[in-house]
């Protein structure tokens, strides 16, 4: 039923053309029946003739009606014919002109009609492919999601989509790729495909992905930071690199910004940069910034700028690497390149005073030694007292200035000892102006210091001996016979200040400027041509400033010289009288002729320690090797062993740590003229107890043999 009337309403069925020529004269029937109805003439008239007579009039009344419409309706008919073929004639120039490939699929996907494009596209021939299934131009891979794409759309879904890409195979059986526009007109129950090639642009999209992708590992995975920076230096783009090096997690830089990471001052220069680079620049700088750790860090930036399609500035591409490293590298080969050259010239130094100031005596001592020996009879006493003099003299100077030497390298390789200790200034100042007495008189310069009330200070008495001998050595060189030198110390609080005054050369500007610069050549003869090194007085700067003093020099060209200098006061002296007396003396009555081991291959060296162990007490034998000590320890008992560490066949921690496997209580003190602090430390830990240092000084040696002799006694005591 419901079918019948859906035709009835359709203007092209033969039910709806009956049911247009019935209705109106159904319709005429109704009126003229009406207004017959209404007239009397036909109120007796039969029913049959009123009814004949009615529609006999009705069919002329229709038929003109119909004639009249008809009339109407074949003008309105003619104008749509003519719309409609306008309309199909220009839907078949846009059909055939279109440049994309259009066909006409019926619901059963049989191709009803194709445009030239289409031709084109396939290589098919219209004749070809109208009438045929389309699916046979689908890859089996592709036929699956079309065909459940058009279930769908029959089906009115809204889940398949309107365009989409697919593959087709042309007639030569090469595979294209194109994307799909589909329209499905319920109207004419029919599908309208409309698809273009777009196989070159489809492999130009791939290529490009695995050049991106390409390049997207090339820059994850190289060990240089990569980041783009926005003209605000905030990152929009880094690399994993990049986000190591500045210690943020990987992924988290982008969205930072570069404020975060450097000083102010750093910034600032970084924004420099930039503005340099919107003018086109390239730079390549270091920067110095701080991980998120607040660990400070050396990078290296190369900046690069660049531009947008408008040629505005637009960001900044940096590739940059940590070389905190590599300057930690540079700057400590920098520092040793400089302490070799320091080195090289403390060399060069050493080698020419040795050649030149310590040779030259030594020779000359030597001769007059030998031309003693060998006439020894033929001099009077006197002349071999005189004789003997000249040689003791010749002797000290070259100490003194052998010990200058050494401090000096000691200095200049860093290992200098600096033993503070409670000492009297006073005495140290007497002591050494009464040793250059005799030096002083052979030109006739008086020494003048007065001692007065004892003045302590806390330093290194044998570094504050060495300055004063310098200076004071110096005064008497230059000052002509018959000169005065003065020497003072005076208390001023907090510390004490010490000068030496003499009446002699002076110096103008420019020495005085060059007094204390070991790179300078600053000795310069004396009245009577002495000769000096010019380290003596680097060699003071160095000592007074180790105990946190100063020195100075005053002096003009033939008004004579003034150095001062001053060392801290740390204690009064009520307080230092009262630790002096406290203090226990060792006792050389304490010793009661202990058997000691003296290693010593040096003739001199034994003679001086065999003479201080004799005169206090106790008993000796000596061993000349290394190997000879170990032997004599195996063999017989000693109380305590004096070992020289420098010794022939085997060495002096070499046959201490030989004697430490069988014996780790004797007492065992080394004795080397390196003063060192490298050499006490191997000493040390080769075995010994302790450690003195040659030229010997007799109280000391006492000290240290005085201390472990007491704990044997006392260890054998309580042994009993």
């Amino acid at each position: 039923m419901s079918s019948f009337f859906n035709k009835l309403v359709k203007g092209t069925t033969v039910e709806s053309r009956l049911l247009l020529a019935f209705l109106p004269m159904i319709l005429m029937m109704i009126l003229i029946d009406s207004y017959v109805d209404q007239i009397s003439l036909f109120s007796n008239q039969s029913i049959f003739t009123t009814s004949v007579f009615k529609f006999f009039i009705a069919i002329p009344l229709v038929c003109i009606i119909i004639y009249a419409l008809a009339k109407i309706l074949d003008h309105k008919l003619s104008k749509a014919r003519i719309a409609l073929l306008t309309s199909e004639e220009r839907f078949r120039t846009i059909f055939e002109n279109n440049t994309s490939a259009i066909l006409i699929l019926e619901t059963d996907t049989t191709v009803s009609m194709v445009n030239d494009a289409y031709c084109k596209l396939t290589g098919f021939s219209r004749e070809e492919v109208v009438g045929q299934s389309w699916t046979r131009l689908i890859p089996e891979s592709d036929l699956k999601r079309l065909t459940d794409y058009n279930r769908l759309r029959l089906q009115q879904s809204t889940d398949v989509p309107d365009n989409y890409e697919f593959r087709f195979i042309r007639k030569n059986g090469e595979v294209r790729v194109g994307i799909m526009s589909v329209f499905y007109d319920r109207l004419i129950n029919q599908i309208v495909v409309s698809f273009t090639d777009i196989s070159e642009r489809k492999e130009m999209e791939i290529s490009l992905l695995e050049s991106k992708e390409r390049y997207r590992k090339l820059i994850e995975i190289q060990g240089e930071g990569f980041g783009i920076v926005d003209p605000n230096e905030r990152f929009i783009f880094a690399n994993p690199a990049a986000d190591r090096i500045m210690g943020v997690p990987i992924g988290t830089l982008v969205g930072r910004g570069m404020d975060e990471f450097v000083t102010k001052e750093t910034f600032e220069h970084v924004r420099k940069q930039t503005m340099e680079r919107q003018e086109g620049n390239q730079s390549t700088y270091e920067m110095a910034f701080i991980r998120s750790d607040g660990e400070p860090r050396v990078m290296q930036v190369t900046a690069t700028p660049t531009f947008n399609a408008n040629g505005y500035f637009e960001s900044t591409l940096g590739i940059f690497h940590d070389i905190t490293d590599r300057k930690k590298i540079e700057n400590e080969l920098k520092k040793n390149e400089s302490e070799l050259k320091a080195l090289n010239t403390t060399k060069d130094k050493l080698f020419s005073i040795v050649a030149h100031d310590l040779r030259g005596p030594i020779g000359t001592s030597a001769d007059l030694l030998e031309v003693l020996i060998e006439s020894y009879d033929s001099f009077s006493n006197e002349e071999q007292l005189k004789m003997l003099e000249i040689l003791k003299n010749s002797a000290k100077s070259t100490y003194n200035l052998l010990e200058t030497l050494l401090n000096w390298a000691l200095i200049q390789t860093g290992n200098i000892v600096f033993k503070p200790e409670l000492f009297s200034l006073t005495h140290c100042i007497d002591i050494t102006v009464k040793n250059f007495t005799p030096t002083a008189l052979s030109k006739n310069i008086t020494l003048l210091f007065e001692p007065g009330d004892d003045i302590y200070s806390f330093g290194d008495n044998n570094m504050i001996q060495t300055v004063l001998r310098n200076l004071i050595g110096n005064a008497i060189k230059y000052t002509y016979r018959g000169g005065t030198i003065e020497i003072k110390s005076v208390n001023q609080g907090i510390k004490t200040e010490i000068s030496i005054t003499d009446n002699g050369m002076g110096m103008d500007e420019e020495t005085r400027k060059n007094l204390f610069c070991h790179n300078k050549q600053n000795s310069i003869y004396g009245t009577e041509n002495e000769k000096g090194t010019g380290l003596g007085l680097v060699l003071c700067k160095e000592f007074i400033e180790k105990h946190g003093g100063y020195i100075h020099v005053e002096s003009e060209p033939g008004k004579g010289s003034s150095f001062i200098f001053d060392i801290p006061k740390v204690q009064s002296q009520a307080e230092t009288l009262s630790e002096k007396k406290s203090e226990k003396k060792p006792c050389h009555s304490k010793f009661n002729s202990e058997l000691i081991l003296i290693v010593e291959d040096e003739d001199i060296n034994y003679q001086v320690l065999s003479s201080i162990l004799t005169s206090i007490n106790l008993r000796y034998e000596r061993a000349i090797t290394g190997k000879e000590a170990v032997d004599k320890f195996l063999h017989k008992h000693y109380d305590l062993i004096l070992m020289d560490v420098q010794l022939p066949e085997m060495n002096g921690w070499e046959a201490t740590m030989k004697i430490r496997e069988n014996d780790s209580d004797i007492p065992i003190v080394a004795v080397t003229a390196y003063a060192s602090d490298p050499t006490k430390k191997k000493s040390m830990e080769a075995g010994c107890n302790d450690f003195v240092t040659k030229p010997i000084n007799k109280g000391k040696l006492i000290q240290v043999l005085d201390k472990h002799l007491t704990k044997t006694r006392i260890g054998s005591i309580l042994q009993e």
